[in-house]
């Protein structure tokens, strides 16, 4: 198909095409449907005057999950990229990536794009933004922000808003195709994985909205000292008044929907001009980058620490006796703000001797039991 007639398909589809994140591991990447469909646009469809059920998890993308054993993977202390488009047909996941540019709406713009460049074949939207790629925007300088936020739960009809954590916010964007996003010390996912969930709320130019959309997700290289997540607050405006901001683990920001909603904004414009937006950034208390303060400080006999070090020693030990790869990858030990060990392995994964066979010689090892662990944190 060439470039000019699929340009015609995809503007047929919408000609007011917004964007959306994709990667392995996403929901609706064949919009609903279980065939393969690359020219594919439902994903990026905004979310506006919904009720809940409508707009969570992208509503019935949850019921589109993407192939069995397929995840973004979120690489801790690391970083990783998506491709965020108006549609499949302009990213890697459709024809060999052969329709692909530099930009979300497959076409070409100079570095600089903004209103301030005129070109008489992307004219500015009806409200003066950018037409193409609607980025809901002036240029770079003035894209909301986007996210990814995660929750610890394998199985998407059980998770709820509550359980998502923002972990990571790149700033001004959406606007090139490819977007990489820095990733904080997370913890192991569950065996199953976790859900994931891109998110943006766009700083006006065009009707108010927003878009989120989930993603089957594994967190790869976690450490074994790895803090688990603190419990994630509703962010709060704070533009005029950064000591308001909510600090520690945030929430995403729901806005502009029939019920659901979880901000308060402000009477009058907000500071840069326009009605106040809630997008992910200064205004809302999120920081660039990985989003560094969302886990649990614990209270160990009066000391603040971030881990039971002592514990995750011992567990290291014994994972290394055992020789077993998947008892290291599962036993990321900390401490509850109550003092309590969590993602601990089983007293019966422990209990007992641990082979490890050296050519021919078969060695013992002692293994703790689980109790060790309590007489540990006794002793901190």
């Amino acid at each position: 198909m060439s470039t000019l007639a699929l340009s015609v398909l995809v503007l047929a589809a919408g000609a007011h095409a917004h964007q959306v994140a994709w990667a392995k591991g996403m929901y609706c990447k064949n919009g609903l449907s279980k065939t393969d469909s690359p020219n594919e646009s439902y994903p990026i469809n905004p979310l506006f005057n919904l009720t809940t059920s409508g707009w969570f998890l992208h509503g019935q993308c949850k019921n589109y999950p993407p192939p069995a054993g397929e995840y973004l993977s979120i690489p801790a202390n690391g970083k990783f990229t998506v491709e965020i488009a108006s549609n499949r047909a302009w990213t890697t996941f459709s024809y060999g990536g052969t329709k692909v540019t530099d930009w979300p709406d497959g076409r070409v713009h100079p570095n600089n794009w903004s209103t301030n460049i005129t070109d008489p074949n992307f004219p500015p939207s009806s409200v003066g933004c950018i037409g193409s790629p609607n980025l809901h925007a002036h240029g770079k300088i003035d894209a909301a922000g986007t996210v990814f936020s995660i929750a610890y739960k394998s199985d998407i009809k059980s998770v709820k808003l509550s359980d998502f954590t923002v972990f990571s916010v790149l700033p001004n964007t959406p606007f090139k195709r490819l977007a990489t996003y820095q990733v904080p010390n997370l913890p192991a996912c569950p065996s199953g994985g976790c859900i994931c969930m891109w998110g943006w709320v766009p700083n006006g130019c065009g009707q108010s909205n927003m878009y989120q959309l989930p993603f089957k997700c594994k967190v790869t290289g976690a450490k074994l000292t790895a803090t688990p997540l603190g419990k994630p607050k509703v962010p709060v405006w704070c533009q005029s008044n950064q000591k308001a901001c909510v600090k520690g683990p945030k929430q995403m920001v729901i806005q502009y929907q029939a019920s659901g909603n979880n901000v308060v904004l402000p009477p009058g414009m907000q500071a840069e001009g326009g009605w106040p937006s809630p997008g992910y950034n200064s205004k809302m208390g999120f920081t660039a980058g990985a989003q560094t303060d969302i886990f649990v400080t614990a209270t160990v006999k009066g000391q603040a620490v971030e881990t039971a070090s002592a514990a995750s020693a011992a567990v290291t030990a014994a994972a290394a006796a055992t020789d077993d790869d998947d008892l290291v990858a599962s036993s990321t030990a900390s401490v509850t703000t109550s003092g309590t060990v969590v993602g601990l392995p089983t007293a019966s994964a422990l209990t007992g001797s641990a082979r490890r066979s050296f050519g021919h010689e078969t060695y013992l090892f002692p293994v703790l039991h689980i109790s060790l662990f309590s007489w540990i944190l006794s002793h901190l």
